[in-house]
């Protein structure tokens, strides 16, 4: 039995590592209706400084907010953990995007959770949250 267990989980870590790639090349591609596709029926997107995005539909709104043309991200798992038909994956990521359209460049650096389901013998992302390592802006004082 523990043979097929570690087989599972090394057959887990890989398709994650997998998804963790096709994400990454999705943004740096400037595709971001292919990203919705890693993503489970009724999955969360939770993704800084905007409300939380339940669902393929939505996701796909929030996302298409998030990925620039010429954008550039790396994504680093430091600890996946997978258990049956769960795992969560912890990381880092950082994400460059040239400036464009009056906005200014992003140099943006900070860290992720996800919650993959296996879901029909496929991992996919149920719920997704990431945040940056900037400090907060400094407010004004009266």
């Amino acid at each position: 039995q523990g043979a097929a267990t570690d087989a599972e989980t090394d057959s887990a870590r890989t398709a994650i590592a997998d998804a963790n790639a096709l994400w990454a090349r999705w943004v740096n591609e400037n595709k971001p209706d292919s990203l919705v596709t890693l993503y489970t029926e009724n999955g969360v997107l939770m993704g800084p400084d905007a409300p939380m995005a339940t669902g393929k539909d939505s996701i796909l709104v929030r996302i298409r907010q998030f990925v620039m043309p010429g954008g550039t991200l790396t994504i680093t798992s430091a600890n996946l953990s997978v258990s049956g038909p769960i795992a969560l994956d912890r990381g880092t990521y950082t994400y460059t995007a040239p400036a464009q359209g009056g906005n200014p460049p992003v140099n943006a650096r900070g860290k992720y959770l996800d919650h993959w389901h296996k879901v029909d013998g496929r991992w996919l992302i149920a719920e997704n949250i990431w945040n940056s390592d900037a400090p907060p802006p400094q407010q004004q004082r009266p």
